[in-house]
């Protein structure tokens, strides 16, 4: 996930303020507190939960197995699998609320090969 925040910072941030060098400076800079970044950028940990419902601000959370198979329809879904559920039934995915966003992993020949992040930290 820090990966991933750093591209975001990389790709979004870099040249808007060059007094701000990198996802660190950004982060403590105070420029995120009243609105955020709108992207991977506000979320800065994962945590496991049995709680379904759980989805604290600045966080992703693992779906469960059986939330796995409950959206995605298999234990080990392709990239192909999880971008298509999203792009036609992505209202029905968790989380319910912005400020957090939920993550799988996602499988290439029955093997893990990466994972696939979403949610909603802006408006």
């Amino acid at each position: 996930m820090d990966e991933l925040r750093e591209r975001a910072f990389v790709k979004s941030w870099s040249s808007y303020d060059p007094s701000i060098a990198s996802l660190f400076d950004l982060v403590n800079s105070g420029a995120l507190e009243e609105e955020g970044a709108h992207s991977i950028i506000d979320v800065d940990r994962v945590v496991e939960s049995d709680d379904p419902e759980c989805d604290e601000d600045g966080t992703v959370r693992m779906l469960l197995p059986q939330e796995v198979v409950q959206y995605f329809g298999t234990e080990k879904p392709t990239r192909e699998i999880v971008e298509s559920v999203y792009s036609t039934a992505r209202r029905r995915l968790p989380p319910v609320l912005g400020g957090s966003g939920c993550c799988t992993a996602i499988y290439e020949q029955g093997a893990p090969s990466g994972f696939a992040f979403w949610g909603m930290t802006g408006d």
